[in-house]
């Protein structure tokens, strides 16, 4: 299958960018960017955490079992790249190569969702191109050979958006509906598990599909029974799982308190309403960016919410810097680490503005297209909802890729339609 072909020649270059790094790292070619076990120094500084972490779970394994293994405080990641340790690490040591099999399949996992999402919501060309594009990203590339939370949740949030496109897409039949729905569940638990500082991100989703899945019934004049049940799972396991489950960070620190969930007998509900636990919410998520992140790299780290209002008066705002973050002037500012990694963020900026202007194209001629709608809003929603708390454009800057790559598949197709129509006007 050509589909296969292409993969595969994605595997070779993720493998032979690792092994570089891996070396570059332990011959010490680049002792200020890269560790001698191949974690990134400027770009990646939580990898050396989490690597210590998988390490240290990979002994307690050994020592005290797998009870004690599975008992263990640690982040889910770190946890999975423990078992990527634990099989490869005694022929390669603990490092990026041991944990190449974990991160490659992340890798692959992406580029096949983003592939999937492109086909289902327009065409397989249009899925090719874009998974070709995020493919050879090139901070994408460096930050998937690490030892970081961020592929992973990436690959949870784009696999469900898969499931709610094919919701939206399809009328379901009773085995769908179960395999979809048992599919969104694992899902959004997961995610939970990996990233929930980014809860609102699914509801947010989960919100949108519904509102989009009840206006396609009313047009059509017909109750999909399998659909509302596939998403009435999925959302009430994502109401539930917050007040059965810790969110895992780092072993010691408290998980994320989320707004909207079922509440449990261990976890009554809070006396405060939700508008003013949404707002403390936000105003102390962007306070912890201002105090935990370098503040040489800080957009407007002065600004504080007091209120709803503040929150709403800032959006206009908050949606220029979840868009256009690191602004011009920042890309040639030397950083905390240096100015390299500035530049490489600043050209990859520039790239996106240029494919936004595809990405305007796609939605204007596309805009009969209710998937297309999904992804455009729920990329809108999280890029906004970042420039709100995120201060820091280094932590802006990874936590936007996944909707950085909701948007380069509308790019595709808009780039495909310029395509044709520029061909068009040639013969005319």
């Amino acid at each position: 299958m050509p589909r296969v072909r292409y993969l595969l020649l994605a595997a070779a270059i993720h493998v032979a960018l690792t092994t570089g790094i891996f070396l570059i790292g332990h011959f010490r070619v680049l002792p200020n960017t890269f560790d001698e076990n191949g974690i990134g120094l400027t770009f990646a500084i939580d990898g050396r955490t989490y690597k210590n972490l998988a390490s240290n779970l990979v002994e307690e394994w050994q020592t005290n079992g797998l009870a004690a293994w599975l008992k263990a405080k640690a982040p889910l990641h770190a946890k999975l790249y423990s078992l990527s340790f634990a099989i490869f690490g005694k022929l390669l040591g603990h490092n990026i190569l041991a944990a190449e099999a974990l991160n490659l399949f992340y890798y692959l996992g992406i580029l096949s969702c983003i592939y999937v999402l492109g086909r289902e919501i327009f065409d397989a060309r249009t899925g090719l191109l874009a998974a070709s594009i995020v493919g050879v990203w090139p901070s994408l590339l460096l930050h998937s050979t690490q030892l970081v939370r961020d592929s992973l949740s990436i690959l949870c949030l784009l696999a469900l958006i898969i499931v709610l496109t094919m919701l939206l897409k399809l009328e379901l039949r009773w085995r769908k509906t179960i395999y979809l729905a048992i599919g969104g569940a694992i899902l959004v638990s997961v995610f939970w598990l990996a990233r929930g500082n980014m809860w609102n991100v699914v509801l947010a989703a989960l919100a949108i599909a519904i509102a989009m899945l009840s206006y396609r019934m009313l047009h059509e004049k017909k109750f999909m029974t399998g659909n509302a049940l596939a998403i009435l799972l999925i959302t009430t396991v994502a109401l539930l799982v917050p007040t059965r489950l810790e969110s895992s960070t780092l072993p010691g620190v408290s998980p994320p308190a989320t707004v909207l969930a079922i509440p449990s007998a261990s976890q009554p509900p809070p006396a405060e309403g939700a508008w003013t636990r949404a707002v403390k919410q936000i105003a102390d998520r962007r306070a912890g960016f201002r105090f935990a992140t370098s503040q040489a790299s800080n957009i407007d780290g002065e600004v504080r919410f007091h209120g709803l209002g503040d929150i709403v008066r800032y959006l206009p705002r908050a949606a220029v810097i979840g868009f256009f973050a690191p602004f011009p002037k920042m890309w040639v500012e030397p950083g905390s680490f240096g100015r390299a990694g500035r530049i490489l963020s600043g050209l990859e900026t520039l790239a996106m503005y240029l494919l936004y202007v595809p990405v305007g194209f796609c939605v204007w001629r596309e805009k009969r297209n209710s998937r297309m709608w999904l992804l455009f809003l729920v990329a809108t929603a999280g890029i906004v909802g970042l420039g709100l708390v995120v201060v820091n454009a280094g932590a802006l800057y990874r936590l936007r890729y996944a909707f950085w790559m909701m948007l380069i598949i509308l790019a595709a197709q808009g780039i495909r339609h310029l395509t044709v129509l520029r061909t068009t006007s040639i013969k005319s």
